[in-house]
């Protein structure tokens, strides 16, 4: 699950990064997309995958973003 919980954390820094970025509020839900650009993995970016075949929940601001698959979670 360390894999994982490191993309869970690229996700959420990407999150507070985008939302600092654009003025956006905790309760503001960024996309892939918006997100894509503060990831920083290969040429263009990619949105990480749970190597075991989890979905992430990006969730919004002010939300932790979540794994489906059980423990992976961010501490």
């Amino acid at each position: 699950g360390n894999a994982c919980i490191n993309n869970l954390r690229l996700i959420d820094a990407a999150k507070k990064q985008w939302a600092l970025e654009n003025h956006k509020q905790n309760t503001d839900t960024p996309t892939v997309a918006d997100l894509t650009p503060y990831l920083g993995r290969g040429p263009r970016g990619q949105f990480p995958v749970c190597p075991q075949g989890g979905t992430y929940t990006i969730g919004s601001v002010g939300e932790k973003p979540q794994c489906s698959i059980p423990g992976h979670v961010l501490p």
